[in-house]
């Protein structure tokens, strides 16, 4: 063994310390900032409820005495995306504007399947997915507000960094990230019954392939809230949950 190897072993330690303290500050202060107003300016944010693991979440006290049947997923769209939003997620694979959007359309699209299917296929389902709006149902609009997509260079140069643990620090660390609001309405009144927004990251592990790709960890991050609406609205007949409403899912 060469004799400078724990020097220059030191060395890289001590300048990856620095880039993950720094990494660090940015990523936390991502992840705690407040929700963006966007798609629901007219809610208060803040309110969550114990029953859901989102960021923000508030049913109707006073929802009508009757079972909801079925649901309607109106829309999942990324128009609602501030212009600037494709900045952060430029990379040597996504240069353009363009290419961020179509990714996002592409994405706003997988998420809307990914809740038909979640739902259709829940085991002993009590709501049935429609395409257009019927009685006893209930409407979703649904909106990304957020949306920053993996580096995949970056993460690889990571991964191949010979320092134990770091490529476990950069993913503690990780950029790619979704946010999203919704609006679920009464189907047969219009009426507002729900709000519901959150902002995820990818899970951390030891070696995530899925952020060699561009929108891998995205759609993880979607297929995740799907599978969570879809147990939030068949955990029970929404008219057997005493003063709860149709989001009883306890634990989290």
């Amino acid at each position: 063994m060469k004799k400078d190897y724990f020097p220059n072993l030191i060395t890289r330690v001590v300048a990856l310390s620095a880039i993950v303290s720094g990494v660090a500050g940015c990523a936390v202060q991502e992840r705690t900032k407040d929700l963006p107003p966007i798609f629901l300016e007219d809610r208060d944010r803040t309110q969550t409820d114990k029953t859901l693991p989102f960021k923000h979440a508030w049913i109707d006290p006073n929802l009508p005495d009757e079972n909801y049947t079925n649901v309607f997923f109106r829309k999942v769209t990324a128009d609602t995306l501030p212009a600037d939003a494709w900045e952060a997620s430029k990379s040597t694979f996504l240069t353009k504007e363009s290419e961020y959007k179509k990714l996002a359309n592409d994405l706003a699209d997988y998420f809307k399947q990914e809740l038909i299917n979640a739902v259709s296929t829940y085991p002993k389902g009590v709501v049935t997915v429609v395409e257009s709006p019927q009685p006893r149902g209930i409407i979703f609009d649904i909106a990304l507000t957020e949306l920053e997509f993996s580096h995949p260079i970056q993460k690889a140069g990571i991964m191949l960094v010979p320092i134990p643990g770091s490529s476990v620090l950069f993913n503690a660390v990780s950029d790619p990230h979704v946010a999203f609001a919704a609006r679920v309405y009464d189907a047969q009144t219009g009426k507002l019954i729900a709000t519901l927004a959150d902002r995820r990251f990818p899970p951390t592990r030891l070696l995530d392939v899925n952020r060699l790709t561009l929108s891998s960890s995205a759609r993880e991050i979607c297929q995740t809230w799907a599978d969570i609406i879809a147990e939030g609205l068949n955990r029970e007949r929404f008219a057997d949950v005493p003063d709860r409403g149709f989001f009883a899912i306890l634990p989290w």
